[in-house]
């Protein structure tokens, strides 16, 4: 954790600032392993190789790291780890995307789900946040709402090279790969949760969630949790599972869209409950059937490989929470949140892309200055190369 990255960050209990203690430095300055402090409401968070883990509930990193430096935490006896129970849903939903990383160990492969490095800057610059192009004003600062193994953080910041970008996750896996992470300049990662950010409220020039929210107990409530960090005129994208996904594709495609949908219905609720080794017993008989014709529908094939199938299995039915939603239901959290819905997807664009089907529900909105009048409508914020 550089010197930087904790200059942005604050409390997530009080917003108070913080103050770091190394215990094992970062190469280059900064802190491999320590501390950081609040003075206000006297907690003590956790940095772990390189990331700053910044939870109000207890975890068995918390355990590990407590037992690994007990001596350098005597010296710091009057403060306290957060100890307050975790949010409905929350324990699961770590659980679940730690378990999802931690077997896939995806860090150093090409693909990101069926994207590659390339894809991601594409999809973004094209499909997703296309309004970037669109005028010479500057995102200098940008926060990932669950940036899973880095990777999309990865694709913004070469969208976006001047940049700094604070990317988040829920899920403890993000400790494995902080060195690696911490190796990029622009890019700095916490462990916290959606609802409890440890940034100031409007501090950042774009927000971005694709793919986290509906993983909540409510994707609205989420929504409403990370929208106030978006500052006056700054802009929120979003993407989350569409309502009526399934009932895009015609004919026999349509058919098997419509029997996946019912199907998920049915094994999600018992396969998000079961113990790890029935889920992955699942997992792994299903890839093998699967991974055969699902290799036909691939676009990087060379690439693909049966632990790829797994991972997509994983991450289509493991999930205790994955809501749908439609467009006009987002626009209206979009506008009692305060925000001028300035964007959509473009389907077409991902078309000519990737040759498919786009899914879910993509948008932006620009926050308004003020509760009585809207901010002039922007030609764009950010400089694509």
């Amino acid at each position: 954790m550089r010197a930087e990255h904790c200059r942005k960050l604050c409390c997530p209990k009080c917003a108070g600032e913080l103050r770091s203690v190394a215990f094992a430095e970062a190469d280059g300055g900064g802190v491999r392993d320590g501390i950081l402090l609040c003075e206000r409401c006297h907690l003590r968070y956790p940095v772990i190789n390189h990331v700053p883990v910044l939870l109000l509930f207890r975890t068995a990193v918390h355990d590990q790291f407590n037992r690994r430096y007990s001596g350098p935490l005597a010296s710091w006896a009057s403060f306290r780890s957060p100890d307050e129970e975790p949010l409905p849903g929350e324990r699961t939903t770590q659980d679940t995307f730690t378990e999802e990383w931690d077997l896939i160990k995806v860090e150093d492969d090409e693909l990101s789900f069926t994207y590659t490095h390339e894809d991601l800057v594409r999809l973004n610059r094209e499909v997703w946040l296309k309004w970037l192009k669109r005028g010479p004003a500057e995102i200098a600062e940008l926060l990932v709402v669950g940036c899973g193994a880095g990777k999309e953080a990865a694709a913004l910041s070469e969208l976006l090279p001047e940049a700094r970008i604070f990317a988040t996750d829920l899920n403890l896996s993000v400790i494995r790969i902080g060195e690696k992470l911490a190796n990029h300049p622009r890019i700095h990662v916490t462990i916290c949760s959606l609802f409890h950010l440890p940034f100031k409220r409007e501090s950042f020039d774009l927000v971005y969630s694709q793919g986290v929210l509906h993983h909540n107990r409510s994707t609205r409530e989420a929504f409403d949790a990370i929208s106030p960090f978006v500052r006056p005129a700054g802009h929120l994208f979003i993407w989350v599972y569409g309502l009526d996904d399934h009932l895009l594709k015609k004919g026999v495609l349509g058919v098997i869209s419509r029997f996946n949908y019912h199907l998920e219905a049915i094994l999600r609720p018992g396969l998000s409950r079961a113990p790890k080794f029935l889920r992955e017993t699942f997992f792994h008989v299903a890839g093998f059937v699967l991974h055969p014709l699902i290799l036909t529908r691939i676009r990087h094939k060379g690439k693909w490989q049966m632990r790829h199938t797994i991972h997509g299995l994983r991450d289509w039915l493991s999930p205790r929470y994955a809501h749908l939603h439609g467009y006009n239901e987002v626009i209206e959290w979009f506008e009692r949140g305060g925000f001028d819905v300035m964007d959509v997807q473009s389907t077409g664009a991902y078309r000519d892309l990737f040759n498919k089907q786009l899914w879910g529900v993509g948008m932006t909105g620009q926050k308004r200055l003020s509760a009585g009048g809207s901010a002039e409508p922007a030609p764009g914020t950010g400089k694509i190369p």
